[in-house]
């Protein structure tokens, strides 16, 4: 059965359901004359038939299986406190079709802490503005659209499993100890941060001013496919990661930044077949103390005016970071390079000193400082 919402012209008043024709699958519901109103514990399906504005919670899900319809409508919060639609720990929602504005969260959902009892939620062609943004704890969440209808102002997702699809995406994207599909959206004015996140996909988007931290023992997350460009730094990979367990960067587009790419004493990752150009400093940063394996990869990248205008970074040991790539780490803890090409950039492609980086061949120069553990064409 259906609960179709009528407010009160001013807004804020009560409002009560209509009834509607009964179904032999219906689940059950409350009386028809069960008022609607800011916090109403919902039991059954809802389409709004106008806006709600509340101070507090708007709308709470009191069952499993309930599909709330906006219906082009808004769910507005006053004093940006409480939820748009407070999910809890009730089990396959679905909220489709409006905008939800001005609340602490536009969504939450939070699940136990066993696998079994995660909550799923469902959200499709739906805006969220005014920092409502959508908080997952212990919960499996898709969230799709397209990037007109399908905008997140803010998400953050503790031990859940999360898919985002063509959507747009400001401020900031947290995964903590979760696993995190973002692709084919546009995320701008804020930042993606992995803090033990595993096993991710970011495919086919666009971080415009929106950088990328992995940190906390991330593992086996994919960024392929993605144009990042307008930050400060790109890419960061700090904090200790697990030897020999790899978050992989292949076939990026990296432009406009000051440094492309960085890793700072840490390990796990491997950079394949991307594009920088036009970093105003360097593509790669890699600086590095203590001992790291050998595991790490830099190859097939190409490189093309990177180093024009450099603004003065350096690495730790007070040389100047300039050109394609950039390696200081410790000598016997090398980075394995190969096949690595450039054109026009203000620098070296490749300034690493002895003892810091293997050779695997085909990297076309120049390489500096002289002697080099590199041949480069």
């Amino acid at each position: 059965m259906t609960v179709a919402v009528a407010l009160a012209a001013a807004g804020l008043g009560a409002a009560t359901t209509a009834p509607a024709s009964a179904s032999p699958a219906a689940s059950p519901v409350a009386s028809p004359e069960t008022e609607v109103t800011c916090g109403t514990v919902v039991t059954s399906d809802l389409v709004l038939t106008a806006d709600l504005v509340c101070s507090g919670t708007a709308l709470v899900v009191g069952a499993d299986g309930l599909r709330v319809d906006l219906a082009g409508h808004t769910l507005r919060g006053l004093d940006g406190v409480g939820s748009g639609i407070e999910v809890g720990d009730r089990d396959k929602t679905t909220v489709e079709n409006g905008t939800i504005s001005g609340f602490a969260s536009g969504i939450s959902a939070t699940g136990g802490d066993a696998k079994y009892s995660w909550t799923r939620l469902t959200v499709s062609r739906t805006r969220f503005t005014g920092n409502a943004k959508v908080r997952l704890t212990s919960a499996t969440a898709t969230i799709a659209g397209t990037p007109q209808d399908c905008v997140l102002d803010g998400l953050s997702a503790v031990r859940s499993t999360v898919t985002v699809d063509g959507c747009t995406v400001h401020n900031g994207v947290l995964l903590d100890r979760s696993r995190g599909t973002i692709r084919s959206s546009a995320l701008s004015g804020g930042a993606l941060r992995l803090d033990g996140a595993t096993d991710g996909f970011f495919g086919d988007n666009v971080f415009d001013g929106f950088g990328v931290l992995v940190q906390g023992k991330s593992t086996r997350n994919l960024f392929a496919g993605n144009t990042l460009r307008n930050t400060a730094t790109a890419v960061s990979v700090t904090t200790s990661q697990i030897p020999g367990v790899t978050n992989t960067f292949k076939d990026n587009v990296v432009r406009d930044t000051n440094i492309g790419f960085l890793a700072r004493d840490t390990t796990g990752y491997a950079l394949w077949g991307n594009r920088f150009s036009t970093n105003r400093s360097a593509g790669v940063l890699i600086d590095n103390t203590g001992d790291r394996p050998t595991s790490e990869w830099i190859a097939d990248n190409v490189f093309t005016g990177n180093g024009t205008r450099p603004n003065g970074t350096r690495d730790r040991d007070g040389n100047p970071v300039r050109g394609g790539i950039h390696v200081r780490t410790v000598p016997g803890a090398r980075i394995n390079l190969a096949r690595n090409t450039g054109a026009a950039n203000t620098g070296p492609l490749i300034w690493a000193p002895p003892g810091q980086v293997v050779d695997g061949g085909g990297n076309q120069g120049p390489c500096l400082p002289v002697p080099s553990d590199l041949t480069c064409g």
